[in-house]
């Protein structure tokens, strides 16, 4: 008898333990929001890291982007609030209904959308894994203009060693807006240097004068490879 009451205990314990996981924001979330007269797919990735802090990716599924950086993710009960990076700083702010959906809104300079996502299954965030230390030489800010036909691209990078001995890449673009996209997979071999750029499927590869003062290179996006010199700021 005893054993069966503690059965029976432990597995209402169980049971409110899976009730409890599943009312929360946790998970991956499918949804759309609407731009110039457009439905535009999104994904959302959400879950707590072994700090129980929350840490949060998105996706968009009709440019094949995963991994999308999200910051500054804030939980409060059923509040879920975040800025996606990658989407020119979009806020979104939503709320966790009691049919399961993230609604809410996004906010992007062109003004705030109606988003609502749906829960799809357990999350699967993608975090952009840290790249180390670059040399003082690369350490700073790097500003160059990318030629393509018809236009020319304003680009600045940023490079800040941190004291894990990481380094914090990013890449401003102020003709589009864009601001502190991430770099990934920052390699610095004696004086070459490589880097990804994931949100353009872009990737850079180039080498670094003897006086510090320049990193000349290639530029490429998919097939197409373009000259681009960086002169540090």
């Amino acid at each position: 008898m005893f054993s069966r009451s503690l059965h029976g205990a432990g597995a209402a314990f169980l049971f409110a333990s899976l009730v409890c996981a599943q009312g929360g924001p946790d998970g991956h979330w499918e949804g759309t929001f609407a731009v110039n007269n457009r439905e535009v797919g999104l994904s959302l990735d959400l879950a707590k890291n072994v700090k129980s802090e929350w840490t949060a990716s998105m996706g968009m599924p009709s440019e094949r982007a995963t991994g999308l950086v999200v910051m500054d993710v804030a939980v409060n009960g059923k509040s879920v609030k975040f800025i996606a990076v990658e989407l020119q700083m979009a806020k979104f702010d939503l709320t966790l209904g009691d049919d399961r959906t993230l609604k809410g809104t996004i906010t992007t300079p062109q003004g705030p959308s109606v988003v609502e996502f749906k829960r799809t299954g357990p999350a699967k965030v993608e975090l952009i894994p840290a790249s180390p230390a670059v040399s003082k030489e690369l350490e700073g800010d790097w500003e160059g203009l990318l030629q393509t036909p018809g236009r020319a691209f304003r680009m600045i990078f940023h490079f800040r060693n941190q004291t894990d001995k990481t380094v914090a890449a990013t890449i401003d673009t102020p003709d589009s807006g864009a601001m502190g996209l991430p770099l990934n997979d920052v390699k610095q071999t004696g004086q070459k240097v490589e880097f990804g750029i994931k949100i353009a499927h872009g990737t850079f590869q180039g080498t670094l004068n003897p006086e510090g003062t320049e990193l000349a290179g290639q530029f490429t996006h998919e097939e197409n490879s373009l000259p681009l010199t960086l002169r540090k700021k």
